[in-house]
């Protein structure tokens, strides 16, 4: 008996046919005309770049991985690994062509992406990265002018990655982004500062600055940010000792001390030096009261 694996909606690739999980020989009460397609497996190679720098995007390099989700089924004649740019699926351009070994590697720059669409690529830019699926002497598009690319139920099953994206980015300068280092709180979900409060952004390191805390008995928050893809992290910390804490919150000691870290997805924390905002998901422990979740935090300089 087939695998129930293979009895999910594998591609939902809209071209000639629907796509379905299961071949005819595998189930006699298939519909005619349903073909079985495996699924392109797209995923971004770390320690290449996870994203365009919109100071120089002539440097973006990085690779993707071409491979297929299901190792032991039905294989393509060949992917075609090709993109779009800002979503416009009447402009297809082909990556590389006629893969046929999974899984491959192949190489994305800047360069490439410019001259593929003949035009500098600007802050706010992005590129989707996917494969034509070729088999039978047919080909199954990725980015069909009408319809979706993929059906939910592919996105959703654990691992997949059918499609890979990079956007161009505003490049992180520290001492450019911080100024004269005053912004202010557009919100705190915490509740320690209050809207419109302007707190203190220093540098730190190369990379790194500190935000001035909301009372004097608590420390800084100490924040490191990764210039390839502006994404922020704040490791954990201690913010304030069980009598800091009692000083600020009250509660006689009941709370313990507090720590912070960034929590959630990695997306969720990040600097934007095209609009100067700093967005920290922090996530609060007391250390006799527990995990109290992740709020977010909104900066935006003041000049």
């Amino acid at each position: 008996m087939i695998e129930m694996r293979n009895f999910l909606n594998i591609c939902m690739l809209m071209s000639l046919v629907v796509v379905s999980a299961c071949r005819k020989s595998d189930n006699a009460t298939m519909p005619d005309g349903i073909v079985y397609l495996n699924q392109p497996q797209i995923e971004k190679i770390a320690g290449t770049d996870p994203a365009i720098l919109d100071t120089d995007p002539l440097a973006f390099t990085a690779k993707v991985s071409v491979d297929l989700f299901f190792k032991d089924s039905e294989k393509p004649q060949y992917l075609d690994l090709v993109v779009v740019k800002n979503g416009d699926k009447t402009n297809v351009q082909t990556v590389k062509g006629n893969i046929s070994s999974y899984p491959s590697e192949v190489e994305l720059t800047g360069q490439m992406l410019t001259d593929l669409f003949g035009e500098t690529i600007v802050s706010g830019d992005k590129f989707d990265i996917g494969a034509n699926y070729v088999t039978g002497g047919k080909t199954y598009l990725v980015f069909p002018e009408v319809g979706q690319s993929y059906g939910a139920t592919v996105t959703s099953q654990p691992g997949a990655s059918p499609i890979v994206s990079y956007s161009a980015i505003c490049g992180f300068i520290i001492d450019d982004f911080l100024g004269d280092g005053q912004f202010e709180v557009i919100s705190d979900a915490w509740g320690d500062y209050a809207a419109g409060t302007v707190v203190s952004v220093t540098k730190t390191g190369a990379n790194d600055f500190s935000v001035e805390s909301s009372a004097a008995a608590f420390a800084d928050f100490s924040v490191k940010v990764n210039p390839a893809d502006n994404s922020a992290t704040i490791a954990s910390q201690l913010l304030g000792s069980e009598a800091a804490v009692t000083s600020v919150y009250g509660g006689g000691g009941a709370y313990g001390s507090l720590s912070a870290s960034t929590g959630g997805a990695v997306s969720a924390s990040f600097v934007n030096p095209c609009n100067n905002e700093i967005q920290l998901n922090i996530q609060y422990v007391l250390s006799k009261y527990g995990n109290q979740g992740a709020y977010l935090l909104k900066l935006k300089k003041v000049n």
